[in-house]
C-alpha cells in the first residue's frame, strides 16, 4: 500500500517556535505525549530546524505571507 497513512493527526496545527520557525504539528489541548506543557506553550523539538525549543500555535492571522507560503506549500 504505497502512500497509505495508518495515522491521520487528529489535531493538525500550525506551530511556531522560539526563533521564528513555522512548522505543522499535532495540538492536542489536554494532552501531550512527546513534550513538557507549560500553559500555552511546550517544550518540544522544532520540526523546521530540529532543535529544543518552546512552540506555540500560530495564529494565522499574525503570520506573514512569506510563514503563510512555508506553512501551507509544505509536504
Amino acid at each position: 500500500m504505497a502512500g497509505h497513512t495508518f495515522f491521520q493527526d487528529p489535531n493538525p496545527a500550525g506551530v511556531v517556535c522560539g526563533k521564528g520557525h513555522v512548522s505543522w504539528g499535532t495540538w492536542v489541548p489536554a494532552a501531550s505525549v512527546t513534550s513538557i506543557r507549560l500553559g500555552p506553550r511546550r517544550m518540544d523539538m522544532c520540526k523546521a530546524d530540529r532543535h529544543l525549543s518552546l512552540l506555540r500555535r500560530a495564529d494565522e492571522s499574525e503570520l506573514t505571507a512569506e510563514e503563510r507560503a512555508t506553512l501551507f506549500d509544505a509536504p
